[in-house]
């Protein structure tokens, strides 16, 4: 018998662990709404300096919350009296890593919107290329949230499926574009969103695979 267990099996007797997690839930909404921004900045041309704003103070949350996870962590640990708990850490310390990591990828994301993409430029060609792309991300954000507080193991599945297929499917669209004629600027833009929307897929399936895979495979999934 494996001695490592899932996270549903930890949570069941470990209710420090349920109040812990909603902060890595609260990370990924503030994600979610960060990426609003960023979309509005892309795709519609949304003001820079309003978003910026958004953006950055979302961020600080996220920030605050990996940090005061840390610090329940360590506590808890320090004040533990088995050592049952350690799994337990180790989760959440995984998934903060990946959690704020997202935040850091919409930013990037950002970055490219506000240096590299005239505020005059034509939006259609990014709301083509990328759109469907942002919809699903958001959407993998809401369930990866939900199956992290909730540790619901069958969807915590589908996400990691999902992933891998949005995965897939960006660097299709980055080799069409590379063998193309498209103009240079736009380009290059897009190829750096769409690796950062692919390296966000990827920090979404590690944060579900520590839902339902043990705790020594979490960021590794075999169908």
């Amino acid at each position: 018998m494996n001695v490592f267990g899932s996270i549903r099996d930890l949570f069941r007797r470990n209710n420090w662990s349920q109040s812990t997690s909603s902060r890595v839930g609260e990370m990924l909404d503030l994600s979610v709404s960060m990426n609003k921004f960023v979309y509005r900045v892309l795709i519609e041309g949304m003001d820079h300096s309003t978003a910026q704003t958004e953006l950055y103070a979302r961020d600080q949350r996220i920030n605050e919350l990996e940090r005061e996870v840390r610090r329940s962590v360590v506590t808890h640990l320090a004040l533990a009296t088995n050592s049952q708990d350690v799994p337990t850490a180790l989760i959440f310390m995984n998934a903060v890593k990946d959690a704020e990591r997202i935040g850091d990828y919409i930013k990037n994301i950002y970055d490219v919107a506000h240096e590299l993409v005239p505020e005059s430029q034509d939006r259609g060609l990014y709301k083509l290329k990328l759109g469907d792309f942002a919809d699903s991300m958001r959407d993998l954000m809401l369930e990866t949230a939900e199956a992290f507080t909730t540790s619901d193991t069958e969807r915590a599945r589908k996400i990691i499926v999902t992933a891998r297929k949005q995965g897939k499917a960006l660097e299709a669209s980055i080799a069409e574009i590379t063998r193309s004629d498209m103009q240079t600027s736009d380009a290059v833009c897009l190829v750096l969103i769409m690796r950062f929307y692919k390296r966000i897929f990827s920090h979404l399936s590690n944060i579900s695979t520590t839902v339902c895979m043990p705790i020594d495979k979490m960021d590794f999934y075999d169908e």
